[in-house]
């Protein structure tokens, strides 16, 4: 009969939460990229200005992997359920920030 480990078990767990966030990552980028391609799109045929338009794009690609470090440190500090939830949550809110940006630039009704 094997011996139940703690430090066995987190690792497991962290491995498959580090996996979940490799996904999640490109997920995300998958669709920025996309609302980027729409942006430029947009900016071509309405004539926007490129600075405003594009920035919340860009904010996000750059947010999107300094929220999963963050979160990846409350993890391996053992707030497991804590982790997951900012991190689950911050990216349905980045994801449908940028959908309604997406929207409103390129107007969509």
């Amino acid at each position: 009969m094997e011996k139940y480990n703690d430090k066995e078990n987190a690792k497991g767990v962290y491995v498959i939460f580090a996996v979940a966030q490799m996904i999640l990552l490109a997920l995300m980028y998958t669709i920025l990229y996309a609302a980027f391609r729409a942006t430029q799109l947009s900016v071509e045929k309405y004539e926007l200005n490129e600075f405003t338009t594009f920035a919340p794009t860009i904010i996000l690609f750059v947010a999107v992997p300094v929220l999963m470090y963050r979160t990846r440190k409350i993890f391996l500090q053992g707030q497991m359920m804590v982790a997951v939830l900012w991190m689950m949550g911050l990216l349905s809110v980045f994801l449908v920030g940028i959908m309604i940006h997406v929207t409103n630039i390129s107007n969509v009704s």
